[in-house]
């Protein structure tokens, strides 16, 4: 299992979206995940809160480790977001876990928050699960 994750990480290193905008991988195991995004200016939108598209880049960059640390191949066939509160700087931290697995789906809650521990979002996601990478 070890090497599966370290095959992961890299997989997930090379994910240049995620990179663009700043989103760190913290952890990684078996059916978690924890992500991380320091709020810079780039990330705020014409109110000067955090744009929801990035707040669901950061939920989905940690729903797609957590799905694809099985060692299967895994890719979202649905994702939901609701945004609770809007801030304008910090680290917010983002942290995916499996809730159900099955052949072919599974199910995945990500929850973001602040330094503080207040919830900022919660992202509900399915993964549809292929063949092993």
């Amino acid at each position: 299992m070890e090497s599966k994750l370290k095959k992961l990480e890299q997989i997930l290193l090379n994910d240049r979206f995620a990179g663009n905008n700043d989103i760190r991988l913290v952890s990684i195991s078996k059916g978690e995940a924890v992500a991380e995004l320091l709020i810079s200016e780039k990330h705020l939108n014409g109110v000067d809160i955090i744009q929801g598209g990035a707040l669901f880049t950061l939920a989905d960059f940690a729903f797609a480790a957590a799905s694809n640390s099985h060692g299967r191949i895994a890719v979202a066939a649905n994702a939901t977001i609701n945004f609770f509160k809007g801030v304008s700087s910090g680290k917010l931290t983002a942290t995916a876990k499996e809730y159900s697995s099955g052949r072919t789906l599974a199910t995945y809650m990500v929850d973001i928050t602040d330094e503080e521990g207040n919830k900022i979002a919660l992202f509900n996601g399915t993964a549809f699960l292929k063949g092993e990478y």
